[in-house]
This record gives structure tokens, sequence and C-alpha cells, in this order.
């Protein structure tokens, strides 16, 4: 990525630190900050506990929802918490006995209007202060909202770091969060410039671009725009990138580990796979907790880690390789110390023994990541073969019987029913399977969880569950069964080639090549998948990439329905409608395509995967072209499903 605009990415933090200063500052007094334990990581790239301190707080805490804070008499508390109801709600029942003996005690009521300050990330919303008055705390507590926007984690990787924007979106139906979003995406235009095109694909993304337009226009830039072109898509277009298992390395870790702000840990007795088991199918586990010992971290960043900046898009297997061939390495390294002399020993001890210490600790928390990531994915290969056979319809009442097979014998919460919203996202699931399926699911987890099947329909995933009726079953058993119709994902699949071809599988099976090997070779962006699938914005970016006027994008896109793009003058159209304005006589010297500037920003409403980030990667590769992909939150496949058990 260019130099210039990966600074500017990463000037980020200097925005959200002015816009966190200008709130602290406001604060007169001694302060104490109180921080929910969900804001502690992304708040780490915006600032130091230093920083704060030079701010004026002198203390930092984690906010308990059982137990409050003390207070001395003349502290100010600043409470900064995610702007849920839930949360706001406890914290004000938290603060009604401190406010009131506030006013009760000595101090003045002008003091008593700053002693309590609330910060809501990423908005304050309008109930917020009906919700204040309510408690009695009106005039006692003061309300700020703060927004870091984008938190550059990686190269070319950002997140708003929001993590309950799926659940409002696609769960609750709530998009009260949008603005907040568009305020952070009005801010990178500010920053990089606005480019002369921007897609958008589904419902959100087009009410995210309708809200950038009411803004108005962006002032006026010195330099020339950074980005060539926007990509703005809701995650429900692409749930396939999210449900089918990735194979690359970076992927796999988000598959098991638990990501905060763009770094994992490495938790041997408790992780994704094993929280979501059952109990009595987890057995004893190789890796006993130790109450010692604190579990490892791996941040996910290539500048802080060049092993991981090395195999992060490669896949696992060369990866795991990749890692113990530098153990070995590491243990010829050491050896040598046998061999050298005295003033030799002194200049490696001096120079080389610190890099090389700082070298063995990474090394050893990725062979344990790996080990654990084997361990807790011993079935990896029957998995994707299950995945590939659902994503090309191959016998479904046998996919849905192995699919009920693995909720018995391995148990899973979450995974489980990933491999059914993919089922019916690929083939479709009928209403009796999906009772079937509900009540044995409900025989292993319990029946409270039936409401989180309610959820996953909310959301697209399933099929609305409906009341089982026994007087009409013999009724309807001798009429014919209706045809599965074709499901949007099918369409827009074969209409955009996502799918793996059969054809081409056959021809590398009969050369000898197997799936592995066609996977790491890395010519497709199906690699990340082993092959099987191709991600929506990855084959979206590549057709912006290589359309050489506005028909042949508009050939490939037309069928697409959903699709809108923002062209220079501000008017929203569809692909055909614009490839038909070009053909006039004036147009075609104002046509965008082919783009000029090869730099694409692609942001998903609703959460990424690193599998997404990958397919973005290798296109960027393969066409010269560079690619930055931002969400709300970097996400796997089972962390879509527990958001549903969150309500």
């Amino acid at each position: 990525m260019d130099v210039t605009l990966d600074k500017k990415l990463q000037g980020f933090q200097l925005v959200a630190q002015e816009k966190l200063q200008a709130i602290l500052c406001s604060i007169p007094g001694k302060k104490e900050l109180i921080l929910e334990p969900e804001l502690i990581k992304p708040l780490e790239h915006v600032c130091t506990a230093s920083w704060l301190k030079l701010k004026g707080i002198q203390r930092i805490y984690k906010l308990d929802a059982k137990q409050r804070v003390p207070r001395d008499a003349d502290q100010v508390h600043i409470y900064m918490i995610r702007s849920t109801l839930d949360t706001y709600q406890t914290l004000l029942r938290q603060l009604q006995p401190l406010a009131m003996s506030s006013m009760s005690s000595s101090e003045s009521p002008d003091l008593a209007l700053r002693m309590f300050h609330l910060i809501c990330v990423p908005r304050c919303y309008a109930y917020f202060h009906a919700l204040l008055e309510q408690a009695g705390l009106w005039g006692l507590v003061q309300l700020h909202h703060y927004n870091w926007d984008f938190i550059y984690l990686d190269h070319g990787v950002l997140s708003l770091e929001l993590p309950n924007l799926y659940e409002c979106l696609y769960l609750q139906g709530n998009s009260s969060a949008l603005p907040a979003v568009a305020q952070s995406l009005r801010l990178l235009q500010m920053i990089c410039g606005q480019s002369a095109l921007t897609l958008t694909f589904g419902s959100h993304s087009a009410q995210l671009l309708h809200e950038l337009q009411a803004l108005g226009p962006v002032p006026q830039a010195v330099n020339p725009p950074d980005f060539g072109a926007w990509l703005i898509i809701d995650r429900d277009k692409d749930y396939a990138s999210t449900l089918l298992t990735p194979a690359i390395y970076a992927g796999l870790l988000l598959e098991v580990f638990q990501l905060r702000a763009g770094e994992i840990s490495i938790d041997n007795a408790n992780n994704k796979i094993s929280s979501q088991k059952v109990q009595l199918l987890q057995g004893k586990s190789e890796y006993p907790p130790k109450s010692s010992s604190k579990p490892s971290s791996i941040r996910l960043n290539s500048a802080c880690d060049e092993f991981y900046g090395e195999n992060r898009y490669k896949h696992f297997a060369q990866a795991s390789s990749s890692v113990r061939a530098q153990v070995k390495t590491l243990s010829l390294e050491v050896q040598k110390l046998n061999d050298l002399k005295l003033e030799e020993m002194h200049d490696y001890v001096a120079r080389k023994l610190p890099k090389l210490t700082e070298l063995k600790a990474k090394v050893l928390r990725h062979l344990n990541a790996s080990e654990i990531v084997i361990k807790m994915l011993g079935n990896f290969r029957h998995l994707q073969t299950l995945e590939e056979d659902i994503l090309n319809n191959v016998s479904r009442k046998r996919l849905l019987s192995e699919i009920e097979m693995l909720l018995t014998t391995d148990g899973q919460r979450y995974n489980t029913l990933r491999l059914l919203c993919l089922l019916h996202l690929c083939v479709g699931v009928a209403p009796d399977e999906l009772q079937h399926f509900a009540r044995n699911y409900c025989n292993m987890f319990g029946h409270r969880e039936l409401c989180v099947f309610q959820q996953l329909s909310q959301a697209g995933l399933l099929p609305a569950l409906q009341p089982e009726r026994k007087s009409s079953t013999k009724l309807l058993s001798n009429l014919p069964l209706p045809k599965f119709q074709q499901t949007e994902f099918q369409a827009n699949a074969n209409r955009l080639k996502l799918l793996a071809s059969s054809a081409d599988a056959e021809q590398a099976t009969a050369a000898g090549v197997d799936a592995a090997a066609r996977a790491a070779s890395k010519t497709c962006p199906s690699f990340v998948f082993n092959g099987t699938y191709v991600p929506l914005i990855a084959q979206l970016c590549s057709i912006l990439l290589n359309a050489s006027n506005a028909d042949q994008l508009a050939t490939k896109l037309a069928m697409i329905e959903g699709l809108q793009m923002c062209v220079p003058g501000g008017q929203t159209t569809t692909p055909k409608a614009y490839a038909a304005q070009i053909k006039t006589a004036t147009g075609e010297a104002n046509d965008v395509f082919p783009l000029r500037l090869r730099n694409l920003f692609v942001f998903v409403v609703g959460g990424a995967s690193y599998a997404e980030i990958a397919a973005c990667d290798l296109v960027a590769k393969l066409t010269k072209a560079q690619i930055t992909v931002a969400s709300d939150k970097l996400l796997a496949g089972s962390d879509l499903i527990a958001a549903a058990f969150n309500h």
C-alpha cells in the first residue's frame, strides 16, 4: 500500500485523541475514569494510560455491574460505556445513590453538576436523556458522545469496533447506529478525498449512502483522492463468506480464539470451540487450566509480528509448517552458542540475543496457537467436504442427516446451527425439517434456546419456525411436494461465478493435484475456502478493477438486484442505467471506467471476515491494485450465530 495512504489511515488515531481530549479537558477537577471492560482494548489503539494521566485522569477502573467504584467528595467520575440500553440502565441504577448523596452533602449545586459524566460510544441517543430524567439524575449527570471512528488494525484492515451493530441492524431491525457509521465514513472522505464512484449493495448500504449525501458535499481537497471507488455492502448479501470455514491461518485463528480490537487471547482451557460444546462431550482436556499463568496473546498486526505478517493469508497447512521450520531454525541458532568463543559470546549476548529472545516468544505463541487450532478442528477436512457438498447441493437429505449427526456426536452450540444456516442459504430448509432439527437442538441444549431460531429467521439465516399442524398432515401427505425454488444466493452465485467449477476440480484431480495443493497455488480468491467459493466482495472488486467501460460493468452486474451506483454529480443510478447514459454522444468522455485510480475502499455493514480480506488482498495483487477492507468489526461464523443468543 502507498505510504501516504497508510499514514493517513493511521492518522485516525490522532483525530480520535483530539476528540477525546476535547471531552476530558472540558471537565474540570480531579478526574477518575471508569471503563466498560469491552472498551479497554479498542481504547488502547487510541491512547495510552500515560496519555490519559496527562489529561487529568488520576485513576482508571473497570466498570463492574455489581459493585460501585468508591468516590471521594472532590472526585469527578467519568464513565465510558458502549451505547447499549442494558449497560446504560445498569449504570444509571449505580449512579442514583451516589448522585443523591453528593446533592445532600456540603457540595455546592454547581459543583454537583460536574461530579458525574457519562461518555457513550459511539453516540448518545435521544432516549438516553429521557431515561436520565426518569431516573432523577437530570442535571446531576452530564452526557457526552465519543466516536473513535476507524481503528487501524493492520495493513489494509480498518475496524470501527462496534460489536453490536449486527444485532441492531439484522436481529432487531434498529438502524439508529447507522448515523455514527456515516459520520466515520464522512471523516474518511475528508481525510482521503471523495471517490469518483460508490457502489452499494443492500438496504443498509443504500441508507448509509443517503446519509452521506445528506451531510452535504465534502470540502474541496487540495490533494487528489486516494480511492478510485468505494464499495459498501450489507453482511446479509454474502452470509456464505462468514458461515464457511476458512482455510487460511488468520481465519482459523478467529474460529478458535476470541478477538478484541485486533488481538487474540490464546487460552488453552477456554476458547470458542470448547466453550460452545456440551460438557459431556468435551472429554478430558489435554490443556488443563493453569491458575498461575495468564493466557498469552497475539496481536494480528504484520508490523508488530513479522511472523504473522508472512503467514496471515497463507493456507493453514503452510503456516503451521512454517512455524515448525522456524522452531528448528531457532534451536540450531541456540546450539551455535556452544561453539562461540568468549569474545564472540559477549557480542552475541549484547546484540543478537535480545532479538532472538523476542522472536522465540513470538514463535512459541504461534506454535501454541496452531496446536490448539489443530486439536479443536480435528475433523477439519470432513467439515470442509460437508460444506463443499452444501454449496454444490449434493444430496440434501444426506447433508441434513449429517448435520443432525454432528449435533449429537460433536454437540457444538453455534457451529451446528451455522451449518444448518448454510444449508438453508444454499439449498433451502423445509419447515418440517426445521421443526425436527429445532426439537433435537432444544433437547440437547435446553428449550430456552427456542427463541434463537426466531432470531436467525429475523436475520434471514433460517426460515420462520412454524407450529406443527398434525390434523392437516395426513391430508397433505398424498400431495406432490413442490420443488425448492432457487434461492437468492444461488442466483447471485451463478451470475457472478462465485462457486468453483466442478469440471476444473475434476481435471485437477485427474492430474494428481489435491485440494490443498490447488488452494495453496493462490491463483483464485477461492483459495481462502480451499478452492470452493469466491467471497462476493472479492468478485465485485475484481469486476470493478477489470471493467474497461460502463457497458462491460453493466453486462456483469445488470441481473443483480439491489446494486446501486453513485457517480459524479451525486446522482444514484443502476449499472444498466449508467451504461445507457454513457452511450450518449456526450457521455462517453464522462465514463469513470476504466478506473484511473486503482485503489478501492470496501466497507461491510455488519462485520467482515479474514477470508474476505485475504481474498481481496489476492485480487489486489493479481490486478496490481490496492484494496482497503473496513467494517464495524472482524468476526468468524460462530460469532454471527452467537449474536442470536444475546436476546
